[in-house]
């Protein structure tokens, strides 16, 4: 019979039962799937535990019961004995009380030592023949007799949640100090990754601490049946059962029906199949320190997220800049915009098509007027101090792209290439958006950390649409474009 059949027959709860088998009491069989199959001998052993441990025996003495190495009888003469000794201990207890309350003290003229005296004295129990056990009401299985197990699902999903949130921020920052663009990473890839790495990390972490993060923040644990810290192999068993029963294996449908049964459970205040061989415990829920905790922590794992974050889209070259390190700088931010860009900049600042990766075939789209329509570059001192982009074209046919993209690049690689210049990204988000929302059909200046960018423009029959990045001919046979572009270091 399964554990919910053996509760129903014998009236012990399923936490009780496990106990028991913990503690050696109880050694059902296991059936194919792994799952414990009771017999009707377990049943009957249950039951006597069940009486045995409402009459007082304790658990160790039922271990030598089922051992053999002690008698019933003995197990009872003791308990008798242990009985009359504390039914001897409360009638002095209520003949002190009656003295006490007779002699009309008060608590400031209360005179301890006769009293305590009384109490101190050895207890002989009456032999009056009176049955023990003809108490109106026996006592129910003592509370220590289960391993606690926490069902509640809030606590529970929030902890979970916020390891896999931080585990993922955390990823995502490695991926960012790495050079990589965490935005252009494939989110299935990234969802496996994590599962990879949470598949080994949760066991170790329960290993060592008996909680992960998210567990430790809402006050949550997982022990042994003992209270003992668990195993590598226990903590791994317990996440690959988590993965099947839990979450289905992310096997679509399937997935959704074993969430809903753990939710089930949790409603129903049923252990979950993953937990059945440990001890969960819960501290006992304080809102507000709790929810306080959760924000802080959760707050700080963001903002750790974005210092790596922009920590990785600094240019490599920091200060004064000589034309090779500018060039450098853009390389790495269009490398870090787009992982394989058509063009970049050599040693000498000119542009040159870049080797195309391994397998592909590389299609130009029209970027090569980059080829005579490349940098100027301003130098004092030998270093770099502005950077100008200038092309001019009439009575032409093709589209003219605007280097919105090359302009944002290029301000990186020489603005925040400077010492005093801020960390975060949140001066450069404000670039960009300031860039795409320019009057890019009239010409526009901007300014900010430490730097100008200036965009001129004229034009003759032209369409020039900033969103887009275009600059598109009316009238084929008679138009003119000129734009110049500069962005220089004050001071």
């Amino acid at each position: 019979m399964t554990s919910k059949e053996m509760e129903a027959r014998s009236g012990v709860p399923r936490a009780n039962i496990r106990y028991y088998e913990s503690e050696g009491l109880l050694t059902p069989a296991r059936a194919g799937n792994g799952y414990r199959d009771y017999s009707e001998a377990d049943l009957a052993v249950l039951e006597k535990i069940k009486l045995l441990r409402r009459l007082g025996v304790p658990v160790e003495e039922l271990k030598e019961l089922r051992q053999g190495s002690r008698s019933l009888p003995e197990a009872l003469d003791r308990r008798l004995a242990e009985l009359a000794g504390e039914r001897g201990t409360l009638e002095r207890v209520e003949q002190v009380c009656g003295e006490l309350r007779r002699s009309g003290e008060s608590f400031e003229t209360l005179d301890p030592g006769a009293y305590l005296s009384a109490l101190d004295a050895p207890a002989l129990p009456a032999a009056d023949g009176a049955v023990w056990w003809k108490s109106p009401a026996a006592p129910a299985l003592p509370a220590a007799d289960a391993l606690p197990v926490y069902t509640g699902l809030t606590r529970r999903l929030l902890a979970r949640l916020f390891d896999e949130w931080g585990l993922i921020f955390l990823l995502l920052a490695v991926i960012a100090l790495t050079g990589h663009n965490p935005s252009q990473a494939s989110g299935l890839a990234i969802r496996f990754a994590i599962e990879v790495i949470w598949l080994f990390l949760e066991p170790l972490l329960l290993c060592l601490f008996g909680a992960t993060p998210g567990k430790a923040l809402l006050g949550l644990r997982i022990t042994g049946r003992g209270g003992e810290k668990l195993t590598y192999s226990q903590g791994f068993t317990r996440h690959l059962l988590l993965l099947w029963h839990g979450e289905g294996a992310f096997i679509p449908i399937w997935s959704w029906i074993q969430m809903f049964r753990t939710a089930s459970r949790c409603w129903n205040d049923e252990p979950q199949p993953w937990d059945e061989d440990t001890a969960y415990e819960a501290a006992p829920f304080r809102p507000l320190r709790h929810a306080a905790g959760f924000v802080l922590a959760s707050v700080l794992v963001l903002a750790c997220a974005e210092a790596a974050n922009s920590c990785s889209q600094l240019p490599p070259n920091r200060g004064d800049l000589t034309v090779a390190e500018f060039a450098e700088n853009y390389n790495r931010q269009a490398a870090y915009i787009d992982q394989s860009p058509t063009w970049i900049l050599d040693e000498t600042g000119a542009w040159k098509r870049a080797p195309d990766p391994p397998g592909t075939f590389v299609v130009d789209m029209g970027g090569g007027w980059r080829l005579d329509h490349g940098f100027q570059y301003t130098l004092e001192n030998g270093t770099v101090r502005a950077v100008t982009w200038e092309r001019s074209v009439e009575n032409t046919e093709e589209w003219i792209y605007l280097p919105v993209n090359d302009i944002a690049t290029a301000a990186t690689a020489l603005i925040w290439a400077q010492e005093d210049v801020p960390l975060w990204t949140f001066g450069r988000k404000a670039l960009f958006s300031d860039l795409v929302n320019a009057d890019w059909e009239n010409g526009f200046t901007l300014r900010g950390n430490g730097a100008v960018v200036t965009w001129e423009v004229e034009s003759r029959n032209f369409l020039i649409s900033g969103d887009s990045g275009l600059a598109i001919p009316n009238d084929k046979e008679n138009n003119f474009f000129s734009l110049r572009c500069t962005i220089a270091l004050e001071g």
